[in-house]
């Protein structure tokens, strides 16, 4: 057995849906004992098992279901890489949120350090995570919250530096962005860590009494994830109910939504929650009409986008 029949089970695959439609059902599912709920890491165990290098005992003694627990297993035991190899497990983080939304199969670099092919379970064109499809997908690495070795091929394992600096890309250095971003540092949240991300870092640190170096060690982390707790509103604004802000939801909300959206934003989810996308376009908003850049819709905001 060897690297290339995961890449072959996974390649004999294609094409395979859930049947019915929408249903979440797969022989992938059915194997597992769990059938019927999402599958793409279920599909992942089934791989590795049908193709001799059964996964073990991640979740259960036949892999793993939940994307979540596999990255925190795999960290845990030191098995994420920097340098993927065919037949890798790789984990998506598709907002940069922290948490895995969907997992697949390396395949091969189409860009060295950019862009891959990987080979899916219940994936679309239409639908990344919940598709019903087994496809060799090509994704950016922009969006990769971990490769993972998973030690069963005895190799060499390329492991992950614990900071981030300049050159890095992933979904780990987009949800560092977003914070930055939401503080109100100029920068594009892209998943790329390049000049303008290190010297929002920079900033930061000479900001905060850090030492000013550009890279995202342990401390200057633990200092942006405080800051980001910290209330960012005054009380008394926040009980006006005139002021809205992230983590606000329900009718204001979707207003304020419809609204940037109707005012060109990047296209935004309209669900009511004020989320990282709302707190984008609201900022964008704000600055593009001279307001001040919080991230918080305010009065003369509310104004200008004819929310009343």
């Amino acid at each position: 057995m060897s690297r290339q029949s995961i890449i072959d089970t996974a390649a004999a695959e294609s094409g395979t849906k859930e049947s019915p439609p929408n249903s979440n059902r797969t022989k992938y599912g059915a194997w597992f004992g769990f059938d019927g709920a999402p599958w793409c890491a279920m599909f992942v165990s089934w791989v590795y098992d049908m193709a001799g290098h059964p996964l073990g005992k991640v979740e259960t003694p036949r892999g793993f279901k939940y994307c979540p627990s596999g990255y925190n297993f795999w960290k845990a035991n030191n098995r994420l890489t920097e340098d993927p190899q065919p037949g890798d497990i790789v984990l998506f983080d598709w907002n940069g949120d922290g948490t895995c939304d969907h997992t697949g199969i390396f395949i091969r670099w189409i860009e060295e350090g950019k862009t891959f092919a990987s080979w899916e379970g219940n994936t679309s064109v239409s639908n990344d995570s919940d598709g019903g499809e087994v496809m060799t997908r090509t994704r950016k690495k922009s969006v990769v919250k971990a490769f993972v070795n998973t030690g069963l091929f005895n190799d060499n394992i390329a492991p992950v530096p614990s900071t981030l600096r300049r050159g890095d890309v992933g979904s780990e250095v987009t949800r560092i962005q977003k914070m930055l971003y939401d503080f109100g540092y100029d920068m594009v949240v892209d998943g790329d860590f390049g000049p303008g991300t290190e010297a929002a870092v920079k900033k930061f640190q000479g900001e905060h009494g850090l030492m000013v170096t550009g890279t995202v060690d342990v401390a200057t982390e633990g200092a942006i994830e405080s800051e980001k707790n910290k209330p960012k509103v005054k009380d008394s604004k926040l009980t006006t109910g005139v002021y809205l802000k992230k983590g606000d939801a329900g009718a204001p909300v979707l207003a304020l939504q419809k609204a940037l959206n109707r005012r060109g934003a990047k296209r935004i989810v309209e669900d009511g929650v004020f989320g990282g996308e709302t707190v984008v376009a609201l900022k964008a908003f704000q600055k593009a009409n001279k307001l001040t850049v919080d991230g918080v819709a305010g009065p003369e905001a509310c104004k200008r986008l004819g929310i009343k």
